[in-house]
C-alpha cells in the first residue's frame, strides 16, 4: 500500500513529531525530578498532594516517551490501528497536563497557607531527637535561603529551643560556626545574623517552580494537539487506501 505524496509528507511530519514527543516526555521527567527532589528538601512545610503533582508529571513523561515510540512505529508501518491509538492516547495525555498545569496553579496559595502554618509548628520540634528531619529541613532552608525562622529571626525568642540558648540556630547565622547565634536576644550582634523570615522566600520558591512546572506541562500538551490533527489525517488516509485496494 503506497500513500500520495501529500499523505506521506503527513507521514514523515508525524514521524519527526513523534520524535519531539519522546524529547518532551524526557524534558518532563527531567523537570519533574528535579522540581520533585528541590521540594523533598522541605518536605516538612509542604502537603502529600502537592508533592505528588511532580511525581504525576514524571509519570506523564514516561508514558509520553513510550507513546511517543508506539506512534514512530505506527507512523512507519502505516498501521491505521496504531496511529488511532497514538491519537487517542496523546488527547488523554493532554487533558492529564492540562489538569496537571492548571491544578498545580490553582493550589500554589492554598499550599502557601499550609505552609506557613506547617512552618510555625514545625518550630517547635526543633533539636527534639524524635523530630531529626524537621532540624535538618530548617538548617538546610536557613543556610540556602538565608534567612531565620518562619517571619523573621524573632520567632525563635518563644521557641523552646530559642529560650533555652537565648538566641537562634547555628543556621542563622552569617557565618555559621558553633553556638554563633546563642545569646542573640541579650544584646547580641544582630549583624552576624540574618534577620528576614523564611517564609516569603520559600513562597516565591515553591511558586517560580509551579510557574514552570504548569508552563512546561501545557506548553507540551498543546504542541501534541498538533500531532493528534496529523495522526487523524495519516489514519484516514490510510484507511481510505486500504478501502480503495
Amino acid at each position: 500500500m503506497a500513500l500520495d505524496t501529500g499523505m506521506k509528507f503527513i507521514k514523515n511530519l508525524l514521524f519527526f513529531f513523534n520524535l519531539l514527543f519522546v524529547v518532551s516526555g524526557i524534558a518532563l521527567i527531567i523537570v519533574g525530578s528535579v522540581i520533585e527532589t528541590q521540594y523533598r528538601s522541605y518536605l516538612d512545610f509542604f502537603s502529600s498532594s502537592y508533592l505528588s503533582i511532580p511525581v504525576l508529571l514524571i509519570t506523564l513523561g514516561v508514558v509520553i516517551f513510550v507513546v511517543g515510540f508506539f506512534g514512530c512505529c505506527g507512523a512507519m508501518k502505516e498501521s491505521h490501528c496504531m496511529v488511532v491509538t497514538f491519537a487517542a492516547f496523546l488527547i488523554i495525555i493532554f487533558i492529564l497536563e492540562l489538569c496537571v498545569g492548571i491544578g498545580a496553579y490553582l493550589m500554589r496559595d492554598s499550599v502557601s497557607d499550609y505552609m506557613k502554618i506547617s512552618m510555625i509548628k514545625s518550630m517547635k520540634n526543633y533539636n527534639i531527637t524524635s523530630y531529626s528531619g524537621v532540624s535538618k529541613t530548617w538548617d538546610v532552608l536557613q543556610h540556602e535561603h538565608h534567612c531565620c525562622g518562619t517571619n523573621g529571626y524573632t520567632d525563635w525568642k518563644d521557641n523552646e529551643y530559642g529560650s533555652s540558648i537565648n538566641g537562634v540556630p547555628r543556621d542563622c547565622c552569617k557565618h555559621s560556626v558553633e553556638e554563633c547565634g546563642n545569646n542573640i536576644f541579650s544584646g547580641g550582634d544582630l549583624s552576624t545574623i540574618y534577620q528576614d523570615g523564611c517564609f516569603a522566600p520559600l513562597r516565591d520558591f515553591m511558586k517560580e517552580n509551579v510557574t514552570v512546572l504548569g508552563g512546561v506541562a501545557i506548553g507540551i500538551g498543546f504542541v501534541q494537539l498538533i500531532g493528534v490533527v496529523f495522526s487523524c489525517c495519516l489514519a484516514r488516509s490510510i484507511k481510505r487506501q486500504y478501502e480503495t485496494v
